[in-house]
């Protein structure tokens, strides 16, 4: 083997190297934004995010997780465009239409985000958010009934999914039926009964049946897991007061106080 051909052959290994190296480094940058994303550090996130895409301009995993972080920003424009830049990529990624969707939610284009929605349950039928982030906007826009077919949908793949029933719940209400609310209310707290939200929605539908000790109950059972609850102290104690139990009212009002204060 002559000179000339070690020297050739020595390029073509630093090359394929070079290009390892360059690939590796992506990588490193994309295990640093999992990290920063891990500890709530959004911002440093998308800028590691950033320094992958440098690097790999059809780095669509790392497009994606840029318009995550954005959305979770509330630079809804932003990550809406970062989406876009996944799905330029391959039109059929389903997880980056969902996203779309919940930033074109956030800003109010519903219509649109719907459409989002149903790309992603098109490419992937057992999506299972994506159906329930569809019956989210339909809620949005008042059209209760569509929302139960799309929360449906999602609760036929998975049952036991507590956020479909909670915003099965909340549809179901809309439309007067009250009681089915409260058994989709049920289902979900037996699923997570470390929500506080759905205890309120559940004691707001109690408060509209006349049902105040269990109203109460409810109320009572949103304020102990989140304390600052100021809406749920506030309720309770619009609750207690009608029953005319006075002094237990004054101090749910004084604990609503105190949370919206510390707000």
């Amino acid at each position: 083997m002559n000179f000339k051909t070690i020297w050739l052959l020595a390029i073509i290994f630093l090359s394929s190297m070079t290009t390892l190296g360059q690939d590796d480094l992506a990588g490193y940058w994309m295990n640093k934004g999992y990290s920063l994303d891990n500890m709530g550090n959004y911002q440093g996130a998308v800028l590691a995010y950033e320094n992958v895409t440098k690097i790999d301009s059809n780095a669509i995993h790392a497009w994606n997780n840029i318009g995550l972080d954005l959305l979770r920003l509330g630079k809804f424009n932003e990550s809406i465009e970062a989406f876009d830049r996944a799905l330029s990529i391959n039109s059929s990624f389903s997880w980056a239409w969902n996203n779309k969707g919940l930033a074109l939610s956030n800003i109010g284009q519903y219509k649109k985000a719907i459409l989002a929605f149903d790309n992603a349950t098109k490419i992937d039928a057992g999506y299972v958010k994506a159906w329930e982030n569809k019956g989210s906007a339909y809620i949005s826009m008042g059209e209760y009934n569509q929302a139960i077919k799309a929360i449906d949908e999602a609760l036929k793949l998975n049952p036991n999914q507590a956020t479909s029933w909670g915003y099965k719940a909340i549809a179901l209400y809309s439309i007067g039926k009250y009681n089915e609310s409260l058994q989709a209310y049920d289902r979900a707290i037996a699923l997570d009964p470390n929500s506080a939200q759905t205890w309120y929605l559940k004691g707001v539908i109690l408060a509209s049946l006349n049902r105040s000790e269990e109203a109460i109950d409810a109320f009572g059972n949103a304020t102990k897991i989140d304390p600052k609850f100021a809406e749920a102290w506030n309720n309770m104690g619009l609750m207690l007061n009608d029953a005319g139990r006075y002094e237990e009212a004054v101090k749910a009002f004084d604990n609503a106080i105190a949370a919206k204060g510390s707000a």
